[in-house]
Protein backbone atom coordinates (compact mmCIF):
# COMPACT_ATOMS: atom_id res chain seq x y z
CA UNK A 1 0.00 0.00 0.00
CA UNK A 2 1.71 2.97 -0.88
CA UNK A 3 1.11 6.45 1.77
CA UNK A 4 1.40 9.62 0.72
CA UNK A 5 3.51 12.25 3.47
CA UNK A 6 2.85 15.64 4.82
CA UNK A 7 4.56 18.15 6.98
CA UNK A 8 3.48 18.56 10.84
CA UNK A 9 4.69 20.81 12.99
CA UNK A 10 5.31 19.75 17.10
CA UNK A 11 7.28 21.86 19.47
CA UNK A 12 9.87 23.96 17.48
CA UNK A 13 10.63 20.72 14.94
CA UNK A 14 9.05 20.54 11.13
CA UNK A 15 9.07 16.85 10.28
CA UNK A 16 7.83 15.21 7.56
CA UNK A 17 5.44 11.97 8.43
CA UNK A 18 3.24 9.33 6.77
CA UNK A 19 -0.03 10.34 6.13
CA UNK A 20 -2.71 7.89 7.42
CA UNK A 21 -6.48 7.55 6.66
CA UNK A 22 -8.23 4.80 8.42
CA UNK A 23 -10.52 2.55 6.69
CA UNK A 24 -14.08 1.71 7.11
CA UNK A 25 -14.52 0.68 10.97
CA UNK A 26 -10.92 0.68 11.91
CA UNK A 27 -9.69 2.81 14.38
CA UNK A 28 -7.07 5.81 13.59
CA UNK A 29 -4.64 4.16 16.18
CA UNK A 30 -4.84 1.05 13.73
CA UNK A 31 -4.64 2.94 11.12
CA UNK A 32 -1.51 4.70 11.98
CA UNK A 33 0.42 1.79 12.91
CA UNK A 34 0.05 0.30 9.69
CA UNK A 35 2.02 3.07 8.23
CA UNK A 36 5.72 2.53 7.40
CA UNK A 37 6.88 4.57 10.22
CA UNK A 38 4.76 5.76 13.44
CA UNK A 39 3.91 8.88 14.64
CA UNK A 40 1.42 9.02 17.35
CA UNK A 41 0.57 12.90 18.14
CA UNK A 42 -1.24 11.48 21.34
CA UNK A 43 1.97 11.14 22.43
CA UNK A 44 3.25 14.71 22.36
CA UNK A 45 2.83 15.57 26.02
CA UNK A 46 5.21 12.50 26.83
CA UNK A 47 7.51 14.45 24.51
CA UNK A 48 7.00 17.87 26.40
CA UNK A 49 7.68 15.88 29.53
CA UNK A 50 11.14 14.43 28.44
CA UNK A 51 12.11 18.35 26.80
CA UNK A 52 11.58 19.57 30.77
CA UNK A 53 13.02 16.58 32.61
CA UNK A 54 16.66 16.80 30.34
CA UNK A 55 16.50 20.78 30.77
CA UNK A 56 16.07 19.73 34.19
CA UNK A 57 19.13 17.67 34.36
CA UNK A 58 20.88 20.03 32.42
CA UNK A 59 20.59 22.12 35.28
CA UNK A 60 22.30 19.66 37.24
CA UNK A 61 24.81 18.20 35.14
CA UNK A 62 26.51 22.25 33.71
CA UNK A 63 27.75 20.13 31.11
CA UNK A 64 26.78 19.46 27.24
CA UNK A 65 24.88 16.72 26.78
CA UNK A 66 25.30 13.71 24.79
CA UNK A 67 21.69 11.92 24.44
CA UNK A 68 20.60 8.34 22.81
CA UNK A 69 17.19 7.45 21.69
CA UNK A 70 17.55 4.00 20.04
CA UNK A 71 13.57 3.71 18.52
CA UNK A 72 13.24 6.93 17.28
CA UNK A 73 10.52 6.37 14.43
CA UNK A 74 10.36 9.91 12.68
CA UNK A 75 12.87 11.28 14.62
CA UNK A 76 10.89 13.88 16.44
CA UNK A 77 12.02 13.54 20.10
CA UNK A 78 15.57 13.80 19.06
CA UNK A 79 15.22 16.15 17.17
CA UNK A 80 13.08 18.43 19.31
CA UNK A 81 15.92 18.00 21.97
CA UNK A 82 18.38 19.47 20.08
CA UNK A 83 16.14 22.33 19.02
CA UNK A 84 14.86 22.78 22.49
CA UNK A 85 17.26 21.79 25.01
CA UNK A 86 20.74 24.13 25.61
CA UNK A 87 24.19 22.66 25.31
CA UNK A 88 23.31 19.41 23.64
CA UNK A 89 26.36 17.95 22.10
CA UNK A 90 25.53 15.19 20.09
CA UNK A 91 22.63 12.66 19.94
CA UNK A 92 22.47 9.59 18.07
CA UNK A 93 19.42 8.21 17.11
CA UNK A 94 18.64 4.57 15.92
CA UNK A 95 15.92 2.38 14.27
CA UNK A 96 15.69 -1.00 12.97
CA UNK A 97 13.72 -0.32 10.35
CA UNK A 98 15.33 1.28 6.93
CA UNK A 99 12.02 3.51 6.18
CA UNK A 100 12.07 5.14 9.74
CA UNK A 101 15.98 5.56 9.34
CA UNK A 102 15.41 7.43 5.81
CA UNK A 103 12.48 9.22 7.20
CA UNK A 104 14.34 10.76 10.22
CA UNK A 105 17.88 11.41 8.06
CA UNK A 106 15.57 13.89 6.13
CA UNK A 107 13.98 15.05 8.79
CA UNK A 108 16.83 15.82 10.49
CA UNK A 109 18.31 18.04 7.76
CA UNK A 110 14.76 19.35 7.04
CA UNK A 111 15.62 21.03 10.92
CA UNK A 112 18.72 22.14 10.06
CA UNK A 113 20.24 19.50 12.81
CA UNK A 114 22.57 16.99 10.77
CA UNK A 115 25.92 18.16 12.82
CA UNK A 116 24.45 17.53 15.92
CA UNK A 117 21.89 14.45 15.43
CA UNK A 118 22.59 11.03 13.57
CA UNK A 119 20.82 7.99 12.87
CA UNK A 120 21.87 4.34 12.79
CA UNK A 121 20.02 1.39 11.27
CA UNK A 122 21.02 -0.83 14.50
CA UNK A 123 18.64 -3.11 16.62
CA UNK A 124 17.98 -1.02 20.12
CA UNK A 125 20.15 -3.50 23.05
CA UNK A 126 22.98 -3.55 20.12
CA UNK A 127 23.13 0.04 20.00
CA UNK A 128 22.86 0.35 23.43
CA UNK A 129 25.16 -2.32 24.04
CA UNK A 130 28.23 -0.46 21.81
CA UNK A 131 27.90 2.75 24.23
CA UNK A 132 28.35 0.45 27.94
CA UNK A 133 31.90 1.11 27.85
CA UNK A 134 32.89 3.84 30.16
CA UNK A 135 33.98 6.86 28.04
CA UNK A 136 30.92 5.51 25.02
CA UNK A 137 28.49 6.08 27.80
CA UNK A 138 25.12 8.63 27.09
CA UNK A 139 24.24 11.28 29.28
CA UNK A 140 20.23 10.81 28.93
CA UNK A 141 19.03 8.17 27.39
CA UNK A 142 15.24 7.40 26.22
CA UNK A 143 13.14 3.89 25.85
CA UNK A 144 10.20 4.36 24.09
CA UNK A 145 9.02 1.29 22.74
CA UNK A 146 5.80 -0.10 21.75
CA UNK A 147 4.34 -2.16 24.80
CA UNK A 148 7.52 -2.69 27.36
CA UNK A 149 10.82 -1.70 27.79
CA UNK A 150 11.54 -4.76 29.89
CA UNK A 151 13.57 -6.01 27.12
CA UNK A 152 15.79 -3.01 27.10
CA UNK A 153 16.78 -2.49 31.18
CA UNK A 154 20.26 -3.80 31.28
CA UNK A 155 21.52 -2.31 28.25
CA UNK A 156 20.38 0.69 29.16
CA UNK A 157 21.28 1.15 32.75
CA UNK A 158 24.99 0.21 31.04
CA UNK A 159 24.59 2.87 28.36
CA UNK A 160 24.30 5.75 30.46
CA UNK A 161 26.74 7.40 32.72
CA UNK A 162 26.47 7.09 36.39
CA UNK A 163 25.28 10.51 36.67
CA UNK A 164 23.13 10.76 33.70
CA UNK A 165 19.37 9.92 33.22
CA UNK A 166 17.16 7.03 31.64
CA UNK A 167 13.69 7.84 30.29
CA UNK A 168 11.38 4.82 30.07
CA UNK A 169 8.15 4.25 28.48
CA UNK A 170 5.16 1.59 29.23
CA UNK A 171 2.42 0.67 27.24
CA UNK A 172 1.53 -2.72 28.05
CA UNK A 173 -1.00 -1.40 31.17
CA UNK A 174 -2.48 -4.98 30.38
CA UNK A 175 -0.05 -6.63 32.61
CA UNK A 176 1.05 -4.19 34.71
CA UNK A 177 -2.39 -3.45 35.52
CA UNK A 178 -3.23 -6.85 37.03
CA UNK A 179 -5.40 -7.65 33.88
CA UNK A 180 -2.44 -10.28 32.85
CA UNK A 181 -0.54 -11.23 35.73
CA UNK A 182 1.44 -14.29 34.63
CA UNK A 183 2.44 -11.89 31.72
CA UNK A 184 3.79 -9.02 34.31
CA UNK A 185 5.48 -11.76 36.18
CA UNK A 186 6.74 -12.63 32.81
CA UNK A 187 8.50 -9.04 31.77
CA UNK A 188 8.71 -7.86 35.21
CA UNK A 189 9.15 -9.76 37.94
CA UNK A 190 6.74 -8.61 39.73
CA UNK A 191 2.81 -9.72 40.60
CA UNK A 192 0.15 -6.91 39.50
CA UNK A 193 -3.53 -5.94 41.12
CA UNK A 194 -6.20 -5.09 39.57
CA UNK A 195 -7.30 -2.46 41.84
CA UNK A 196 -8.32 1.12 42.40
CA UNK A 197 -5.05 2.22 42.41
CA UNK A 198 -2.96 0.37 39.63
CA UNK A 199 -1.86 2.67 37.41
CA UNK A 200 0.12 3.64 39.88
CA UNK A 201 1.17 0.41 41.01
CA UNK A 202 2.06 -0.21 37.69
CA UNK A 203 4.80 2.51 37.73
CA UNK A 204 5.96 1.39 41.13
CA UNK A 205 6.42 -2.38 39.55
CA UNK A 206 8.21 -0.60 36.19
CA UNK A 207 10.52 1.85 39.07
CA UNK A 208 11.12 -1.63 40.62
CA UNK A 209 12.10 -3.33 38.02
CA UNK A 210 14.54 -0.90 36.92
CA UNK A 211 15.90 -0.64 39.82
CA UNK A 212 16.56 -4.14 40.27
CA UNK A 213 18.25 -4.55 36.83
CA UNK A 214 20.44 -1.83 36.98
CA UNK A 215 21.37 -2.45 40.63
CA UNK A 216 23.31 -6.11 38.54
CA UNK A 217 25.41 -3.68 37.14
CA UNK A 218 25.80 -1.94 40.77
CA UNK A 219 24.30 0.87 39.06
CA UNK A 220 21.78 2.77 41.39
CA UNK A 221 18.62 4.71 40.63
CA UNK A 222 15.98 6.82 42.26
CA UNK A 223 12.82 8.15 40.11
CA UNK A 224 13.15 12.32 40.29
CA UNK A 225 9.85 12.42 37.69
CA UNK A 226 7.43 9.46 37.20
CA UNK A 227 3.68 9.57 35.41
CA UNK A 228 0.54 8.20 34.39
CA UNK A 229 -1.43 9.52 31.37
CA UNK A 230 -3.51 8.43 28.74
CA UNK A 231 -2.18 4.62 27.94
CA UNK A 232 1.25 4.42 29.24
CA UNK A 233 3.25 5.19 32.31
CA UNK A 234 6.37 7.36 31.98
CA UNK A 235 9.35 7.62 34.66
CA UNK A 236 12.58 9.87 35.24
CA UNK A 237 15.10 7.67 36.62
CA UNK A 238 18.31 9.20 38.06
CA UNK A 239 21.39 6.99 38.22
CA UNK A 240 24.00 7.46 40.89
CA UNK A 241 27.17 5.01 41.61
CA UNK A 242 28.25 2.88 45.16
CA UNK A 243 26.91 -0.07 46.99
CA UNK A 244 25.97 1.64 49.01
CA UNK A 245 23.40 3.38 47.16
CA UNK A 246 22.50 0.51 45.24
CA UNK A 247 21.43 -0.79 48.75
CA UNK A 248 19.13 1.68 49.97
CA UNK A 249 17.20 1.82 46.70
CA UNK A 250 17.01 -1.94 47.27
CA UNK A 251 15.94 -1.64 50.65
CA UNK A 252 12.65 0.27 49.24
CA UNK A 253 10.99 -2.54 47.02
CA UNK A 254 8.69 -4.54 48.66
CA UNK A 255 4.79 -5.10 48.32
CA UNK A 256 1.45 -3.38 48.65
CA UNK A 257 -1.26 -5.22 49.62
CA UNK A 258 -4.95 -4.46 49.11
CA UNK A 259 -8.24 -5.62 50.61
CA UNK A 260 -10.87 -5.30 48.85
CA UNK A 261 -13.29 -6.25 51.77
CA UNK A 262 -13.06 -2.74 53.61
CA UNK A 263 -10.40 -0.92 50.74
CA UNK A 264 -7.26 -0.84 53.33
CA UNK A 265 -3.97 -0.35 51.69
CA UNK A 266 -0.78 -1.23 53.57
CA UNK A 267 2.82 -1.84 52.12
CA UNK A 268 5.27 -4.13 53.29
CA UNK A 269 9.12 -4.02 52.60
CA UNK A 270 10.19 -7.05 54.28
CA UNK A 271 8.97 -10.32 52.80
CA UNK A 272 5.35 -11.93 52.94
CA UNK A 273 4.30 -14.45 54.82
CA UNK A 274 0.54 -15.48 55.69
CA UNK A 275 0.23 -13.47 59.10
CA UNK A 276 0.94 -10.09 56.88
CA UNK A 277 -1.98 -10.99 54.06
CA UNK A 278 -4.80 -10.61 57.09
CA UNK A 279 -6.26 -7.29 56.96
CA UNK A 280 -5.68 -5.58 60.24
CA UNK A 281 -8.89 -3.89 59.72
CA UNK A 282 -11.36 -6.12 59.07
CA UNK A 283 -9.55 -9.52 59.36
CA UNK A 284 -10.35 -10.05 55.75
CA UNK A 285 -7.44 -12.04 53.19
CA UNK A 286 -5.65 -9.04 51.44
CA UNK A 287 -3.98 -9.81 47.78
CA UNK A 288 -0.30 -8.67 47.18
CA UNK A 289 0.98 -7.09 44.22
CA UNK A 290 5.00 -7.03 44.08
CA UNK A 291 8.29 -6.63 44.37
CA UNK A 292 7.81 -3.40 43.63
CA UNK A 293 8.99 0.34 44.46
CA UNK A 294 7.78 2.27 47.54
CA UNK A 295 9.52 5.23 47.93
CA UNK A 296 8.24 8.53 46.28
CA UNK A 297 7.68 8.81 42.66
CA UNK A 298 9.61 11.81 42.05
CA UNK A 299 11.74 14.53 43.56
CA UNK A 300 10.61 17.71 44.62
CA UNK A 301 13.52 19.79 43.57
CA UNK A 302 13.55 17.79 39.67
CA UNK A 303 10.27 18.83 39.29
CA UNK A 304 10.40 22.43 40.66
CA UNK A 305 13.40 22.73 37.96
CA UNK A 306 10.97 21.47 35.33
CA UNK A 307 8.70 23.85 35.97
CA UNK A 308 11.22 26.47 35.72
CA UNK A 309 11.92 24.99 32.50
CA UNK A 310 8.37 25.31 31.44
CA UNK A 311 8.51 29.02 31.97
CA UNK A 312 11.31 29.45 29.55
CA UNK A 313 9.06 27.47 27.02
CA UNK A 314 6.44 27.09 24.59
CA UNK A 315 5.67 23.91 26.94
CA UNK A 316 4.71 26.13 30.00
CA UNK A 317 1.21 26.60 27.80
CA UNK A 318 0.58 23.14 28.15
CA UNK A 319 -1.24 23.06 31.29
CA UNK A 320 -2.21 19.44 31.55
CA UNK A 321 1.09 18.29 31.40
CA UNK A 322 2.06 21.38 34.08
CA UNK A 323 -0.60 19.64 36.47
CA UNK A 324 0.49 16.70 36.11
CA UNK A 325 3.75 17.91 37.90
CA UNK A 326 2.00 19.73 40.46
CA UNK A 327 -0.09 17.14 41.18
CA UNK A 328 2.97 14.79 41.35
CA UNK A 329 4.79 17.22 43.61
CA UNK A 330 1.84 17.07 45.58
CA UNK A 331 2.25 13.51 46.27
CA UNK A 332 5.89 13.41 47.49
CA UNK A 333 6.34 11.75 50.91
CA UNK A 334 2.94 9.93 50.86
CA UNK A 335 2.08 6.41 51.42
CA UNK A 336 2.08 4.28 47.89
CA UNK A 337 -1.57 3.77 46.68
CA UNK A 338 -4.21 6.09 47.06
CA UNK A 339 -8.69 5.74 47.85
CA UNK A 340 -10.97 5.84 45.36
CA UNK A 341 -13.63 8.25 46.72
CA UNK A 342 -16.41 6.72 44.89
CA UNK A 343 -15.39 2.96 45.93
CA UNK A 344 -15.28 4.23 49.57
CA UNK A 345 -18.53 6.21 49.78
CA UNK A 346 -19.71 2.35 47.35
CA UNK A 347 -18.29 0.23 50.49
CA UNK A 348 -19.98 2.51 52.79
CA UNK A 349 -23.43 2.63 51.52
CA UNK A 350 -23.45 6.50 50.62
CA UNK A 351 -23.73 8.58 47.85
CA UNK A 352 -20.10 9.43 46.48
CA UNK A 353 -18.77 13.44 47.76
CA UNK A 354 -17.11 15.76 45.94
CA UNK A 355 -13.20 14.84 46.65
CA UNK A 356 -12.17 18.47 48.05
CA UNK A 357 -14.43 18.49 51.04
CA UNK A 358 -12.82 14.93 51.87
CA UNK A 359 -9.36 16.60 51.12
CA UNK A 360 -10.34 19.45 53.90
CA UNK A 361 -11.68 17.18 56.17
CA UNK A 362 -8.75 15.13 56.40
CA UNK A 363 -5.93 18.04 56.24
CA UNK A 364 -8.29 20.01 59.23
CA UNK A 365 -8.07 16.40 61.29
CA UNK A 366 -3.92 16.90 61.05
CA UNK A 367 -3.32 14.13 57.88
CA UNK A 368 -1.82 15.25 54.82
CA UNK A 369 -4.24 14.57 51.84
CA UNK A 370 -4.43 15.41 48.01
CA UNK A 371 -5.66 14.30 44.51
CA UNK A 372 -3.55 11.56 42.61
CA UNK A 373 -2.18 12.51 39.55
CA UNK A 374 -3.57 9.69 37.82
CA UNK A 375 -7.19 9.43 39.01
CA UNK A 376 -9.15 12.92 39.84
CA UNK A 377 -11.27 10.94 42.22
CA UNK A 378 -8.10 8.98 43.66
CA UNK A 379 -7.26 10.20 47.25
CA UNK A 380 -3.69 10.33 48.17
CA UNK A 381 -3.37 10.30 52.04
CA UNK A 382 -1.53 9.50 55.25
CA UNK A 383 -4.75 8.72 56.91
CA UNK A 384 -5.93 5.02 57.59
CA UNK A 385 -8.95 3.61 55.99
CA UNK A 386 -11.22 4.04 58.70
CA UNK A 387 -10.05 7.90 58.90
CA UNK A 388 -11.19 8.61 55.52
CA UNK A 389 -14.50 6.84 56.12
CA UNK A 390 -14.98 8.69 59.14
CA UNK A 391 -14.71 12.28 57.43
CA UNK A 392 -17.10 10.29 54.44
CA UNK A 393 -19.88 9.87 56.74
CA UNK A 394 -19.69 13.09 58.84
CA UNK A 395 -19.85 14.63 55.09
CA UNK A 396 -22.48 12.79 54.42
CA UNK A 397 -24.40 13.78 56.84
CA UNK A 398 -23.54 16.96 57.16
CA UNK A 399 -24.55 16.67 53.22
CA UNK A 400 -21.80 18.54 51.93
Amino acid sequence: MEYSKTFISEGMAQIIIYKVVSSEGETLERARSRAPVFYNPIMNMNRDSAILALGALQRRLSRPLTICEPMCGTGIRGIRMALEVPKVREIVLGDMSPHAVRLTEKNIGLNGMSERVRVRRMEANLLLSLHARPLARFDYTDIDPFGTPAPFIDTVARATKRDGMVALTATDMAPLCGVNVRACIRKYGSTSLRTGYSHESALRILIGSFIRGAAIHEVASKPVFSFFADHYIRLYMLLDRGKMRVDKSLREIGYLLNCSACKSIRSEKSGLDDRMRICEVCGSEMKAAGPLWLGNLADDDFCLDMIECSKDSFIGSNRRLINIIRKVRGEIDMPPGFFVLDELSSNLGVASRRLNPVIDGLRNAGFKAAVSHANNRGLKTDASVEAVKRIVLELNVKGV
